[in-house]
């Protein structure tokens, strides 16, 4: 079973209480959420505008690079249809003296040469940044590590149910410098997502922090999940484990069956997501699995994946309370990616 990026990709699931703040650089001071909840609108904006600028995404660097044109006529149209937020006007986007003026105050990279930008269209939907992890250095550098997503608002506006509609994109990675002249008072020093980042053993950590893999050899199969579930929670039979925290708000299991109506992948999930009222199914050819999403009568969310082969079915699945969406809705990405059945191999 092919599981993508997995293995080295940030562990984001748990909140910011849980991780922000969490690995900071030796000798250094330890950043609070609150501290960086100013530079939230700016992230979004530079991932938003580094997402569509371009066919690919676009890396912000430090003093020794230069930004591209494309990037910063992308970055101002956006700022500019935010209102006020930036102070970005109309006349600047007019203007390369005061794009001049004012760009320095956002990034530490070099200045192309300016022109006169057409305004572009808005983005279709919201590109944001969910910060997950905060570290601070000895020399007012500040990284900020988190998710980017995609949906029809930012995070902070939306309800219980719209979290289920979240596309999350990539990982990615903030730097930035105190700087008193800075809009804000911080300098963005660096930006990059996925495959751009160089930061295999940072990675690592997080994911082992935050997920424990379970290997269950004589039932043939692997997955990752919430470390919030510690060992003596685990609940070990002959078809599985399970595991459900204390006060009943979180709860997981992953168990092998027979395949006793010989049925297919498509038809056994057609099957199970037709006889419950308004469940979401959905197929992944690659992954050779597919989900099944609901909303229980008493409040929960819940997220099956299921593999079936000719003799059995694989079910894994994460239940949380709907009001905890905004904590444990990023680990449904990681049990799609990463449950792993012997019988079926890819790649």
């Amino acid at each position: 079973m092919k599981k993508h990026f997995l293995r080295t990709v940030l562990a984001l699931a748990m909140a910011l209480c849980l991780l922000t703040g969490a690995m900071t650089v030796a000798g250094a001071t330890q950043a609070q959420p609150s501290d960086f909840d100013v530079l939230k609108p700016l992230m979004d904006l530079v991932a938003a505008a580094a997402e569509t600028a371009g066919g690919e995404p676009e890396v912000v660097g430090n003093e020794e690079t230069t930004l591209s044109s494309t990037f910063i006529a992308r970055f101002l149209s956006l700022a500019s249809i935010a209102g006020d937020t930036f102070g970005v006007t109309a006349d600047m986007l007019a203007s390369a003296d005061q794009q001049a003026a004012y760009l320095p105050k956002v990034f530490a990279a070099k200045l192309p040469e300016l022109a006169a930008i057409t305004p572009s269209a808005p983005a279709n939907g919201y590109i944001g940044f969910q910060p997950v992890t905060v570290n601070t250095g000895s020399d007012s550098d500040v990284q900020i590590i988190g998710e980017l997503y995609y949906a029809a608002k930012p995070m902070s506006e939306m309800s219980d149910a719209d979290y289920r509609d979240i596309q999350w994109l990539d990982r990615a990675v903030f730097s930035f410098r105190s700087d008193a002249n800075a809009l804000n008072g911080y300098l963005m020093t660096g930006f990059s997502v996925g495959s751009e980042l160089n930061m295999e053993e940072a990675m690592q950590t997080y994911t082992d922090t935050i997920l424990v893999e379970y290997f269950n050899q004589p039932l043939g199969f692997s997955i990752l999940y919430p470390s919030v579930f510690t060992d003596d929670m685990l609940v070990e039979d002959d078809t599985g484990v399970s595991a459900k925290l204390p006060d009943g708000s979180v709860s997981f299991f992953v168990r092998r069956t027979d395949n006793t109506a010989n049925s297919n992948l498509k038809d056994y999930v057609d099957v199970i997501a037709n006889g419950i009222a308004n469940a979401k199914a959905a197929v992944d050819e690659e992954l050779q699995s597919a989900t099944v999403a609901y909303e229980t009568a008493d409040g929960y969310l819940v997220h099956d994946v299921y593999i079936v082969t000719d003799k059995y079915v694989y079910q894994a699945e994460l239940s949380y309370k709907k009001e905890l969406a905004s904590t444990y809705q990023m680990y449904t990405l990681y049990l799609d990616n990463s449950f792993s059945v012997d019988e079926v191999s890819v790649g």
